[in-house]
């Protein structure tokens, strides 16, 4: 079987910061891109990044393993979710740790 390319971009800065964010627990398997509603945004929803314990990995969660050691999952709606959805989205971390997606169409998203 042939392994796909992953369906989210993760920058060289995001990978450094997720594994900075990891190293801080003992028992996290890696952290979850989500999604969240949120009527507010232009979008109807905003992204969330949390830790996953080991043990309490969701199977329908897409898993990215980083070149840091670090371990992205990404959650399933988050992916397909309208015009919106991560598929093809390039994901980073800021200096403060704010999560910066850019969309396929380029369009930052916070």
């Amino acid at each position: 079987r042939r392994k796909l390319p992953p369906s989210v971009i993760v920058t060289d800065r995001a990978d450094s910061r997720l594994f900075a964010l990891q190293s801080t627990k003992s028992d996290v398997a890696g952290c979850r891109l989500g999604m969240t509603n949120n009527w507010g945004s232009p979008s109807g929803f905003t992204y969330t990044l949390n830790f996953v314990k080991s043990g309490e990995e969701d199977r329908t969660d897409e898993r990215i393993d980083l070149e840091s050691g670090a371990t992205l999952f990404v959650e399933r709606k988050a992916l397909w979710v309208g015009e919106g959805g991560l598929l093809g989205a390039t994901v980073d971390i800021d200096d403060k740790f704010n999560l910066i997606v850019n969309s396929k169409s380029d369009e930052p998203q916070r």
